[in-house]
């Protein structure tokens, strides 16, 4: 279908020598089937070598939307560029778009220059005009243009700065077009029907009664055989020329309409899967407009998962090419405000995303707000915002939100209870994502009372689910909290740290500007407690900055805060600045410990400060803070001061306050700010619930050493606990059910719920060797409500009769409601 090998590589050579300073645009045209995609492809090649330049290659084509907005998009997502310049797209009027988008590129390759490739520019004049366009956009640049079109006339600039060459189709390239069209008559005929370009090995394609196998067996075979093309690694599309002779002879309509019903098919392949879109972003938005375009009626659905999955993967380049290209009818608009919204917030402009969410009076509008002003700092707005919402119908995600609010405030007494209750109308709507949401603000409640190893389990069981169903921001969250729970278990230990400085990279990825603030300030903590205040200041100040750009008013109050800790000159001044920022915020805890911090050091308020940071503690019922005000009131040395050290030492894990010095505030570690413990604690460091349980959920697995290959039993027991009434041996629970579910490469049998009549025996079946986990979930049976959940961990080996560690059996949780 190509020249051969030796008559290209006289041709690259020619062309090679034809370039110079000015002339840097090339025009390689000619009939479908001449072999100019190959000819470009070695050129790009070996001009990038030649001068050490990147090549960016953008397949153009009939079946690919080619406005000069679309192509400006396309090229910085291909070149990898910052997506930071097109924020102020989001929210704008639609005409901004162009101006922005071609600022961002003459910005970008003025300092990245590289070889682009436009391949199979359009024969009208639109495809002469854009590539006209791009070349005196790249005028002062040292990129290097390369086109390939089927006429002659796309210039791109003025003609002496202009390198044409003319290809011709051999008549062996005809014959091998032709053969190629008998060789796979039925995946030929559904790419040639199919108006959709790209397609990858991996997700979701067009192609119907093949198996995943199948399918790639047949796709590699077919590029292997030069009928598809590889636009980039691992996607591929129907050759043009190929392209052009099947369709030549069919009809339009017959063509339309079974692309039609392809892109019906294939949008709700991917609804019933959903999960991360990383590359197929672009494809996906191509598949929204089509189905736009041709009015199918799973449009819309398909449409707004599209744009929230966008929005939470931080993907603005592919947003603003939905954006342009739904154009601006009012449902459009409608549609897209939300997760523009929420991208415009992610990507550090929360309040564009406030102003446009308030002219809505949606309930997803409502939510979405309150959260932005969550994230502004403005906890006790963000609050007030879910009280405008309809009640008497259980809403998980307003649920989870005011959990999530109330923990950042210190009010926790409600928390648990409203976290249960949106774990439970998750179950019950199906909603995967929202329950991952609810686990995850599970996990940071029980960190924040110190039960350790159920926040990592809660949290780690967050993080499977974020993966499974896409959502890469909450995955990112939950890797920087697991961060803090390693911080507490093992302290400011080398792993622990390194781990704390990648951490702010993974919501960088994501284009989460307040996850990646929320992370570094943990890490300055982390230094500060490490012994590190060099580090912690420029760790904390690259923080400070974060937040007073985002604005984020709680982040800003606990830097400085932290900051001030650092602070050799006037501390108090410092201090009283932090007061009046988290005055904005509605937390509880920051202003307690900053008024105890300023009573550290005695002067004329210290009494009055100690009475008002005390009375705060009370208010949040942190008897924890409660000690540490004792302990600066009367001393280390007193009676009172010394219970109040036994007490706040079995408080914490035990290294955690191993540095302290009693008599010198500042020792304090600035991680146990952000803590606010329950009112019993363990000797171990874990603080205990100071609510008996009603019944206990024990574990018991009846078979050692599980293996691979062979089913191992586990037994689940409910027992009355110290709280149920007449608790003995045989006393009456209420029906309950129970289930199980694998969260790693395994097997449960049964796979439905069961009747639990005192226990219950489940058979598990690892399909690989490893440590496995599983949930059980414990219902009520006449209800149908969740009262409990909880996990445990199996050792698995590969060959039976091997030794492994044995069953790791939590400790057990209480099945309670309240």
């Amino acid at each position: 279908m190509s020249k051969p090998r030796v008559e290209h590589d006289a041709e690259v050579r020619r062309l090679r020598r034809s370039l110079g300073d000015d002339r840097r645009v090339v025009v390689l045209y000619g009939p479908p089937g001449a072999g100019k995609s190959s000819l470009a492809r070695k050129l790009a090649g070996e001009l990038g070598s030649d001068r050490r330049l990147p090549v960016h290659w953008l397949a153009i084509g009939v079946r690919r939307p080619t406005g000069l907005e679309r192509l400006l998009l396309r090229l910085l997502l291909a070149s990898g560029a910052p997506q930071t310049e097109l924020r102020p797209a989001l929210l704008s009027a639609s005409e901004d778009l162009v101006n922005l988008a071609a600022t961002a590129c003459r910005d970008w390759f003025r300092a990245h220059p590289a070889v682009i490739v436009l391949d199979d520019l359009s024969e009208a004049a639109d495809g002469e005009d854009l590539l006209g366009t791009v070349a005196r956009l790249l005028d002062d640049t040292r990129c290097v243009l390369i086109a390939t079109a089927r006429l002659s006339r796309a210039s791109g600039s003025d003609g002496s700065a202009v390198v044409r060459h003319r290809m011709d189709l051999t008549p062996e390239a005809s014959r091998n077009l032709r053969s190629m069209e008998r060789l796979a008559p039925v995946l030929l005929h559904t790419l040639a029907t199919w108006e959709g370009a790209e397609f990858s090995l991996d997700i979701a394609s067009p192609f119907v009664g093949l198996t995943p196998v199948w399918r790639r067996d047949v796709i590699e075979w077919a590029h292997r055989e030069g009928m598809l093309q590889r636009p980039r690694p691992g996607w591929y599309e129907l050759r043009p020329a190929l392209h052009t002779r099947l369709t030549l002879t069919q009809p339009h309509d017959t063509l339309r309409s079974g692309s039609r019903r392809l892109d019906s098919g294939l949008a709700r392949a991917v609804l019933n899967d959903p999960g991360e879109l990383g590359d197929a972003a672009e494809p996906y938005v191509d598949l929204a407009l089509r189905l736009g375009r041709s009015g199918e009626s799973n449009s819309r659905e398909f449409t707004t998962w599209l744009a929230h999955q966008l929005a939470r993967e931080g993907a603005l380049l592919p947003l603003l090419m939905l954006k342009s290209g739904l154009g601006h009818t009012i449902d459009n608009r409608d549609a897209l405000t939300i997760p523009l919204a929420v991208a415009a917030r992610q990507a550090g402009r929360p309040r564009a995303a406030a102003e446009a969410l308030a002219g809505l009076n949606t309930p997803d509008a409502v939510r979405e707000l309150a959260v932005t002003h969550h994230h502004m700092g403005q906890l006790t707005v963000a609050e007030a915002t879910l009280d405008t919402l309809p009640t008497g119908v259980p809403d998980g995600w307003a649920l989870h939100t005011r959990a999530a609010i109330r923990t950042d405030r210190g009010a926790l007494q409600d928390v648990g209870r409203l976290l249960r209750l949106a774990i439970e109308t998750h179950q019950v709507r199906g909603d995967r994502r929202g329950e991952a949401w609810a686990v995850f603000h599970y996990g940071r409640l029980r960190l924040m009372r110190g039960d350790l190893e159920e926040a990592r389990k809660r949290l780690e069981t967050a993080g499977h689910t974020f993966h499974e169903v896409g959502d890469v921001v909450g995955a990112a969250w939950t890797n920087t909290e697991l961060c803090r729970v390693a911080l507490l278990l093992n302290g400011p230990e080398p792993d622990v740290l390194l781990d704390l400085k990648t951490a702010p990279s993974a919501h960088q990825g994501q284009g989460d500007v307040r996850g990646e603030a929320w992370a570094i300030l943990l890490q300055g903590v982390a230094y500060a407690d490490a012994g590190l205040p060099g580090s912690s200041a420029l760790v904390l100040n690259q923080a400070l900055r974060f937040f007073e750009s985002l604005p984020d008013r709680l982040g800003l109050a606990w830097t400085l805060h932290h900051l001030a800790w650092l602070t050799t000159d006037d501390r108090a001044a410092s201090l009283l600045r932090v007061l009046n920022v988290f005055a904005d915020t509605g937390c509880g805890t920051g202003p307690a410990w900053t008024l105890l911090q300023l009573a550290a050091r005695p002067d004329s308020t210290a009494r009055t400060r100690l009475d008002e940071a005390r009375s705060r503690f009370e208010a949040l019922g942190d008897t924890a803070g409660e000690h540490w005000v004792a302990v600066v009131r009367d001393g280390p040395g007193s009676h009172r001061g010394a219970q109040a050290i036994r007490a706040l030492t079995n408080c914490f894990p035990r290294h955690v306050l191993k540095n302290t010095e009693w008599d010198d505030f500042d020792t304090v570690p600035l991680v146990v700010r952000h803590l606010l413990p329950e009112a019993a604690a363990s000797a171990e460091g874990t603080w205990a619930s100071d609510v008996s349980p009603a019944a206990l959920v024990r574990l018991l697995l009846l078979d050692d050493f599980p293996t691979t290959g062979t089913a191992a039993r586990v037994m689940l027991r409910v027992d009355p606990g110290p709280a149920h009434s007449g608790a003995t041996s045989d006393a009456h629970l209420p029906p309950l059910t129970a289930r199980a579910t694998p969260l790693t490469h395994a097997d449960v049998d049964p796979a439905h719920s069961v009747l639990v009549d005192r226990a219950a025996v489940f058979r598990f079946a690892a399909h690989l060797a490893g440590r496995h986990r599983i949930r059980f979930t414990i219902e009520d049976m006449q209800s149908d409500t969740v009262l409990q959940q909880v996990e445990t961990e199996i050792d698995v080996t590969g060959t039976p009769g091997t030794d492994v560690a044995p069953f790791a059996i939590p400790h057990p949780e209480t099945a309670r409601r309240h």
